[in-house]
């Protein structure tokens, strides 16, 4: 029996278990142990991914005789047991109305039928709150393990965390009714990790989320009491600080997403406020908001609104003065145009007015003076950025196959936008990688693709995250004049005009992470693509973007590669110097399409030849005419040498000593005069700087021509050492 049925199996006993667990529920804990995302479990079964969604998510509690077959058929049922279970899940739902409720946005609550629990255990509360904070995704293993032991998880952590998620489930348990037998557990297994199996009403920053999203829909088909009652109640959700009580979680993605748009609902509930003649109703709110973000102008600016609205001029000039003076002293910077246009509506007391937003006594000159200095809105620019794809692209098939899982799943896997790292040594291909994958991929985001160099390795410094923002605002469709100066800013209207868009954005030769989360777009139906040389360790642990290595290539497709260079004849007549010259590569394909270019030119230039006048000159020599192609390779590795610590790049040039297939922290400490665990803290270096690589632990490789430039760093040393 396979895997699929067995679930099904299992599935089927469960659903004639009198369990008060919705259908909806088991589904989803049925899928996610199967390890199938949404897209595939739709596929086997015969539905839509957005049916499958509204199903898992509770939305549909009378699905179409069509999907019940399905449905039926995927699990191995009955479709009457599937419509039993149905009617049985919206019945244990009623009943179960005032069961479990977890709070996250504040301090850690859990409450089940309106008794407290009390959570001791530390590494619990944790748990229980990464847990939320990731609902309804699962956290994996990693995640789990970073959070309950931040500065290094046991060697056992993952039996220590199935510890922990039995007490969790016991604990649960005990705060409700039944047997363990009785109840399903409100937190299930995936193949990855593990989730809680509750409703979006259950956790409230769920209930949070679909609430501020209803809300910012209202708004935008024009139903604006119906937005102002949901920004409302999605306001009211939140108790104080998310995670107040676990600064450690706060700098989560999820969290810091869910802090965004519980600022993004604010700022729509004060407008829709002012609107409806009820500044007092976020006067508190804006307050507290503000004085956690004193940098943040449109807080600020409603924060005025709402004051002078009440009758409180005088404090609103306040708010500006203090404002106004923490830009000068922090950042060097003055207010901005929203700010100051604020300032004036409340010196001139032109404040918001029912139905025309604007006192009838304004003239003309005045209503230009106060016109909202909000960009106008979306237009329908569909960005198409992608430079074309690199010729003759070769190999990468795994690669391939790992960015399709990773970033044609929008919000599959963690809730988060899916983003990818491509790394590896300089001249490896990441460029190309990356651009053969999106002109491949270009139905699957419709609405544009984002591209810019941010120059990580450019002798002009790299790219400024503003400079890349204000680039990318201009292509969807913001005029220069409505683009903000500030950063913060400028990220939230880019965010902003991403929402609800599938665009796919690639962020080449990426420097730091700093240069790269201002362009993280904020709606999962997006996908990033990074490029960088650095394996950028923050970036993964922090923003959870996964990494994809891209090694050199293989000694069978450098032929290849060469092979379409040059031509498939050239390389069977001189099968033994082609094979040379490839390993002479390294497997770095700018150094091939270098390399190739002189006897593509010269066609009957002997490849043995030419292989013979490369050993005996090297690839580094000074040239002897200016622009010599091989001098490239080395203006390509430089930058990436010249940004080590002077330690590491002593330790890069004394590799030229050692030949790369003995490469270890002792071999490297004998060639340097250094110690062991000073050589190994140099040589994780020139991992994160990619140009080593550890295929064994504490075992280190490097291509050839990497290698050979080592060599010739050493050698100019000697030289100049003996000059002196």
């Amino acid at each position: 029996m396979s895997n699929f049925q067995n679930a099904g199996a299992t599935t089927s006993h469960r659903l004639h278990q009198r369990e008060p667990v919705a259908f909806h529920t088991r589904v989803r804990a049925y899928r996610l142990r199967t390890g199938m995302t949404q897209r595939q479990f739709a596929e086997a079964s015969g539905i839509g991914v957005r049916t499958l969604r509204d199903i898992e998510n509770g939305r549909v509690e009378q699905p179409q005789a069509r999907t019940l077959r399905a449905l039926a058929a995927a699990l191995g049922l009955a479709t009457d047991d599937v419509r039993r279970s149905m009617a049985h899940g919206r019945k244990s739902a009623a009943q179960r109305g005032a069961g479990l409720r977890i709070g996250i946005l504040g301090s850690l609550t859990i409450e089940r039928d309106g008794m407290a629990s009390d959570v001791r255990s530390l590494k619990l509360r944790r748990l229980f709150s990464l847990l939320a904070l990731c609902h309804p995704q699962p956290a994996s293993f990693d995640a789990i393990g970073s959070t309950l032991w931040p500065k290094e998880p046991p060697r056992s952590y993952q039996n220590l965390i199935h510890t922990y998620v039995s007490q969790a489930r016991g604990l649960l348990r005990s705060s409700g009714s039944g047997s363990a037998d009785q109840v399903a557990p409100d937190v299930i297994r995936t193949p990855n990790g593990y989730a809680l199996s509750v409703g979006h009403d259950q956790v409230d920053l769920t209930r949070f989320r679909d609430l501020a999203e209803k809300a910012r829909r209202a708004h935008a088909q024009g139903e604006a009491k119906a937005a102002y009652e949901l920004a409302a109640l999605a306001h009211q959700c939140w108790r104080g600080p998310l995670l107040a009580d676990e600064p450690q979680l706060a700098l989560h993605p999820a969290a810091t997403a869910a802090t965004r748009q519980r600022i993004g609902n604010l700022l729509l509930y004060a407008d829709l406020a002012l609107r409806f003649e009820q500044p007092e109703q976020v006067v508190p709110a804006l307050r507290a908001a503000a004085e956690d973000d004193p940098l943040h102008e449109g807080l600020q600016a409603r924060l005025m609104l709402a004051l002078a609205s009440c009758g409180e001029q005088y404090e609103a000039l306040r708010v500006f003065a203090g404002v106004t003076q923490r830009l000068d002293a922090e950042l060097g910077l003055q207010p901005g145009p929203e700010l100051r246009q604020v300032h004036r509506r409340v010196l001139l007391q032109q404040l918001s007015w029912p139905g025309s937003g604007l006192p009838p006594r304004q003239t003309e000159e005045t209503l230009r003076e106060t016109r909202p200095s909000a960009p106008p809105p979306p237009s329908e620019a569909k960005p198409s950025q992608l430079p074309s794809r690199t010729r003759y692209f070769v190999g990468r098939a795994p690669q391939m196959r790992e960015l399709d899982q990773m970033l044609l799943a929008p919000g599959e896997r963690d809730g988060q936008v899916p983003a990818a790292l491509l790394t590896g040594p300089p001249g490896g291909g990441k460029t190309g990688l990356a651009l053969q994958w999106a002109h491949r991929m270009l139905d699957h985001f419709p609405d544009g693709q984002l591209y810019i160099d941010l120059h990580g390795h450019a002798r002009r410094g790299p790219l400024e995250a503003q400079a890349a923002l204000t680039s990318f605002l201009r292509a969807l469709g913001v005029p220069p004049e409505y683009v903000p100066d500030h950063l913060d800013e400028a990220a939230n209207l880019y965010r902003t005009r991403l929402s609800g868009r599938r665009v796919l954005v690639i962020l080449d030769n990426a420097h730091d992470e700093d240069g790269i989360r201002p362009l993280i777009p904020g709606d999962e139906g997006c996908a990033v693509l990074v490029t960088s040389r650095n394996t950028l360790p923050g970036l993964v642990a922090r923003e959870g973007i996964r990494r994809v290595a891209v090694d050199a290539l293989d000694d069978d497709e450098t032929l290849t590669l060469l092979g379409r260079l040059l031509g498939p004849e050239r390389i069977e007549s001189e099968s033994l110097a082609a094979m040379a010259l490839a390993r002479y590569c390294g497997g770095l394909p700018l150094v091939i399409r270098l390399i190739a270019t002189r006897p593509a030119q010269h066609p009957g230039l002997s490849l043995a030849q030419y292989y013979v006048e490369l050993h005996e000159a090297g690839d580094f020599r000074q040239p002897s005419l200016p622009g010599d192609l091989l001098s490239l390779v080395q203006a390509a590795f430089e930058p990436s040498y010249m940004a080590l610590p002077e330690q590491a790049r002593r330790v890069f040039r004394m590799l030229g000593r050692i030949e790369y297939t003995y490469i270890t922290p002792y071999t490297v400490a004998d060639a340097a005069g250094t110690t062991p665990a000073e050589a190994r803290w140099c040589l994780y270096r020139l991992v994160d700087a990619s140009l080593l690589r550890e295929y064994a632990h504490s075992r280190f490789s490097m291509p050839g021509p990497l290698l050979r430039y080592a060599k010739t760093l050493l050698s100019r040393d000697e030289e100049q050492f003996r000059a002196m």
